[in-house]
Parts: C-alpha cells; structure tokens; sequence
C-alpha cells in the first residue's frame, strides 16, 4: 500500500494520512508517534504534539476528517426518509451503513478508514465537543431505531443497535483489507456485501417481533 509523500499536503494532513493507516494496521497501541512522524515525512519527532497535543487529538482528527463528510451524507438521506416516508428501520440503517460504503467505493483499494474504525470506535471519547456534530447525529439515528422496536424492551433494542453497527463497520472493514490485497473486486462486490449487511441488519433488529 503506497505512502503519501509528504510535499503533496500540508504537514498535519500528511500526519492524519499516515496515522490513519498506521493505526489502521496495527491498532492504537501499535504504532508509536515518532513512527507516524516518520511515515509522514516529519523530521521532528515532536510534530504529533506540536500539531494535535498528542495522541488522542490525533486520534480525534483522524477520526473527524472523514466521518464528518460521512455525516453530511447521513442527514440528506435521513432528511430524504422524512420526506418519503419510507420503511423507516430499513431506512434508517440505510442511512448508517450506507455512507460507510459510499467512503469506501470512493477510496478505492487503497483506503483504510473503515479498519481505522473498526479498531478505534469503542475507545473515542464522543463527549468531546469537537465530535459533537457526529454525536448528535448517532444518538439521533438510535433513538429513532429503538423507537421501530416496540417488541424490544428500550435497552435492549439499543443494544442490539449498538452490535448491529459495530457489526456493520467490522464487516466492511474485512471488506476494505480484502479489497486492498485483492481477494475480492472491491467495484463488482461491494453493492452485494452492502445489502447482505443491510439485510441481516433489519433481521436482528426485528428478531423476536410477533
């Protein structure tokens, strides 16, 4: 998988890039910042902190930088639901999993968000005002799911909402590392992975529905 060069963004943008895919392939506690450093182009060790204070406002960034444009995409089909009246559940996991594929079938082979995820999702801090935007937006999308779930006790239909996403973002990051070393075609079998996620998604939910 190619590196970027550094001179093709700025330093901080060169940093997210290479942190995204370290952390990606080797996990939070697998890389250290003088090696993110490095695989950016950095000759200072210290320009992890000078840039973001340190790990975790790396972290945060890396996480921000493409989950925001995902988000904008999640509120125009949550707005188009509203509009049309659609099934709402189906919709609304539509909506979660749907952009997830979208960043992906964008990137290509060679992106590594949907491992970054997958690997760091359960450790971000969504209190952080700065993730407040993707917060709102989550809790939202949640409560409206739970409330599809009358057969469901309220905990235990957020629950099962929150192992259906994390289940979704697993499997599309299995996805992402096969397509980067080929052994599926990313542009043939995408729509297909996609719909079978969507599908075993609707059917967990509604388990147990009389």
């Amino acid at each position: 998988m190619s590196e970027r060069v550094a001179g093709d963004t700025g330093p901080k943008d060169a940093l997210v890039d290479a942190a995204e895919r370290l952390f990606a392939e080797h996990g939070l506690d697998g890389v250290s910042m003088r090696e993110i450093a490095k695989a950016a182009g950095q000759r200072n060790n210290s320009a992890v902190h000078y840039h973001f204070g340190g790990r975790d406002g790396l972290v945060r960034d890396v996480f921000r930088r493409r989950m925001l444009v995902i988000n904008e995409r999640r509120q125009e089909m949550v707005a188009a639901l509203d509009a049309t009246g659609d099934d709402p559940l189906r919709a609304l996991l539509e909506a979660m999993i749907l952009p997830l594929a979208e960043h992906l079938r964008a990137a290509g082979p060679n992106s590594t968000y949907l491992q970054f995820l997958a690997r760091v999702s359960p450790t971000v801090d969504f209190t952080d005002p700065a993730l407040l935007a993707v917060r709102t937006l989550h809790t939202e999308l949640a409560n409206r799911m739970q409330r599809e779930l009358t057969h469901l006790a309220p905990t235990t239909a957020l629950t099962r909402i929150s192992l259906v996403l994390n289940m979704s973002t697993s499997a599309l990051a299995a996805f992402e590392q096969q397509w980067a070393l080929a052994i599926v075609n990313g542009e043939r079998e995408l729509d297909a992975v996609v719909g079978h996620l969507v599908e075993l998604a609707v059917g967990g939910l509604k388990a147990g529905e009389n």
